[in-house]
């Protein structure tokens, strides 16, 4: 690993500016990790602790922008985003209701939660909010806080723990990667139970109306 970390440090110069537009490309859904970068950037910076600081201010103002990009797309493309099947895959129907849901009911907390969850949530959420018209102002709030927590635990992570570092935020990842499912399947539960017994409210209420007019009809033969 101290070899890689040493070609990487000694050959790319400008890696933060490396980060800033790789970070870039992922906002348009590319199979870019930002985690990965986070945990290169902290591990070249451990090496050479002149790196501390511009390492970090590139994968922020990357993973800022990443965001923004993200957001945009959403906004200004509308229901037309879901045309491109690599949009598709990462931003299916029901975790764009449920993505939706949670932002309005509890905003900056989903920011939060999203924000330690890979596997393409948080763009979805970013997308999401687009398509919402979540306000840019508070969109820029929300993720601008919850962008410098997430980033910065792993990068200070890393930098204090070394790379086993990286395995302890995916193992937290994950977790919260399951307990989100479990909601969205919860919640689809949910749905199709409650379109059920609307459903079969429906039927009771057309059969009543429909015996009531043929009492009528028997009435009015009578």
């Amino acid at each position: 690993m101290e070899s890689i970390i040493t070609f990487f440090s000694s050959y790319f110069t400008y890696w933060p500016l490396v980060c800033f537009f790789a970070l870039l490309l992922a906002g348009l859904n590319l199979p870019i990790s930002e985690d990965v970068l986070i945990v290169m950037s902290a591990l070249i910076a451990y090496e050479d602790h002149s790196q501390l600081i511009p390492n970090y201010l590139g994968l922020y103002a990357g993973i800022y922008g990443s965001d923004i990009i993200s957001y945009w797309m959403g906004r200004l493309l509308g229901e037309g985003v879901l045309k491109f099947k690599f949009i598709t895959k990462a931003l299916s129907p029901s975790k764009r209701e449920f993505l939706s849901k949670k932002l309005e009911k509890h905003g900056f907390l989903t920011f939060i939660v999203v924000r330690f969850i890979p596997f393409g949530m948080r763009n979805a959420l970013f997308m999401t909010s687009g398509l919402t018209k979540l306000p840019f102002p508070k969109f820029l709030l929300f993720d601008g806080i919850a962008a410098i927590i997430s980033s910065m635990t792993l990068y200070s992570l890393v930098l204090f723990i070394g790379e086993s570092a990286k395995e302890g935020f995916k193992i937290v990842g994950i977790i919260l990667f399951i307990i989100l499912w479990g909601l969205i399947i919860a919640f689809i539960i949910k749905k199709v139970i409650d379109h059920k017994k609307k459903k079969k409210a429906a039927l009771m209420q057309a059969s009543a109306e429909a015996s009531g007019e043929g009492s009528e009809e028997l009435k009015k033969a009578e």
